[in-house]
């Protein structure tokens, strides 16, 4: 549709000499940026919400409960599975409705 018209290499070639030989002056944005850095960290920090910061400081704990929560479930599965065991042995009958 609106393609620009091609350059010749030497052209595009004097384009980017000009371009690499101009060094634009930087040392304004250089002034301070770890403070100015910082202060806009700082500045997003503090506007989060109080349910963000206290899911974040909550991970532990709730790492530690999936943990618990894990052992005893396996440990309930154990038992669960005793207890079938049992049943069959009391009434084999049951024991192979139950299964089927």
């Amino acid at each position: 549709m609106n393609e620009p018209a091609p350059r010749p290499d030497e052209q595009l070639n004097t384009l980017f000499a000009l371009a690499r030989a101009r060094r634009p002056d930087t040392s304004a944005a250089e002034f301070a940026f770890e403070t100015r850095l910082m202060a806009r960290l700082r500045a997003r920090h503090e506007t989060g919400s109080v349910w963000a910061i206290v899911s974040w400081r909550m991970i532990p704990f709730l790492a530690a409960c999936v943990v618990a929560l894990f052992f005893w479930q396996s440990e309930v599965s154990t038992e669960a599975t005793d207890a079938v065991g049992i049943a069959g042995l009391n009434n084999p009958v049951a024991a192979d409705l139950w299964s089927n």
